[in-house]
């Protein structure tokens, strides 16, 4: 299974990925509320650091991560690809 958030912003002008993140893994797990997770985004990854790892000038780059059971994808220009672990 792969789910991919078209942009990086929610249209409210939020631009921090962890909320990408937060949405691709919720909407592949067909969870309502972020409450259902059995373990919290930290304990793969610094939300800080995600948030602040790509700039709007970065034009190639990804980082990796597994979390909740799914493999995650983090690209630079904001896109966030998530597969079944």
């Amino acid at each position: 299974m792969e789910t991919k958030t078209g942009n990086r912003t929610d249209g409210r002008g939020d631009d921090r990925l962890t909320l990408a993140v937060l949405t691709a893994v919720m909407d592949a797990a067909g969870y309502e509320d972020a409450g259902e997770f059995d373990t919290c985004l930290y304990d793969a990854i610094d939300p800080d650091a995600l948030d602040s790892l790509f700039h709007r000038r970065t034009v190639d780059g990804r980082v990796e991560f597994s979390w909740a059971g799914y493999e995650i994808r983090v690209h630079s220009d904001g896109r966030v690809s998530v597969f079944d672990a």
